[in-house]
């Protein structure tokens, strides 16, 4: 190769990796299909001293892509929650999960656990026309409500990404409740509950969309979906190198 195709070559890709930071692209390798997510993070510090904030706040994306949340929390298990409240949520559904979740409420990791649990072992349904509404497991474990006319709880697959070990969905917008379940920072998870070390979602439909954290009061963020101008892939061809698609 020439140096001036090089140096060519060279510009061009440097533009495209500028052009694509912030965006969601497939990358084809002989292994699948593997999709680079836009990432916020669920706190962060240490559980001396945790940062219960996610890491930005405010997140822009294109309709269509997708958001994984993980917890640099470092040291004991200090878990937190992605949680969806969409404005068809009713406000007895909201307000119960709120009860449940005020029993959580603790900076301190030990007493977090101490917590949990308790609302594990706890029973507290409520009944809505014969149908259950919500439990403390919608709370714990990754979760959702698809409408307001059927309340019944959908529970997710707490390993449905193996690779980054969490739940995955693709929010439609009109769903009352979304639940990622507790995201733990890796390593030892205590007692009976799931590893679940992600949470990601995909944004269908346009518009602004605010979430937090269950055990946190005040730990808050707001995903952005704007119109998607189109979107830009990588082919990736053993022995040939790569080209856009």
């Amino acid at each position: 190769m020439s140096l001036t195709r090089f140096v060519i070559l060279s510009i061009t890709l440097i533009s495209v990796f500028l052009f694509t930071q912030g965006m969601n692209f497939k990358v084809f390798a002989p292994l699948g299909s593997y999709m680079i997510y836009s990432d916020v993070y669920t706190g962060g510090g240490n559980t001396s001293m945790p940062l219960n904030e996610f890491d930005p706040v405010n997140k822009t994306i294109y309709a269509g892509e997708s958001i994984k949340w993980t917890n640099p929390t470092a040291g004991k298990p200090y878990p937190h929650m992605v949680v969806f409240f969409s404005n068809s949520s009713n406000n007895q559904l909201r307000q119960k999960i709120l009860e449940l979740a005020n029993s959580l409420h603790t900076s301190n990791s030990e007493s977090i656990i101490n917590n949990l649990n308790n609302l594990m072992e706890r029973v507290s349904n409520v009944r809505e026309n014969g149908s259950e509404l919500i439990d403390a497991r919608a709370i714990l474990f990754p979760s959702l409500i698809r409408s307001s006319s059927d309340p019944s709880v959908i529970y997710l697959d707490a390993q449905g990404n193996r690779l980054f070990k969490g739940a995955t969905y693709n929010l439609a917008g009109q769903e009352p409740f979304l639940n990622s379940g507790l995201i733990w920072a890796g390593g030892t998870v205590p007692g009976n509950f799931p590893k679940i070390y992600s949470f990601i979602v995909s944004f269908e439909k346009t518009g602004t969309y605010n979430y937090q954290c269950l055990l946190h009061p005040g730990m808050e963020g707001t995903v952005t979906v704007t119109p998607n101008p189109g979107k830009m892939g990588i082919q990736v061809t053993p022995g040939m190198g790569f080209r856009l698609k």
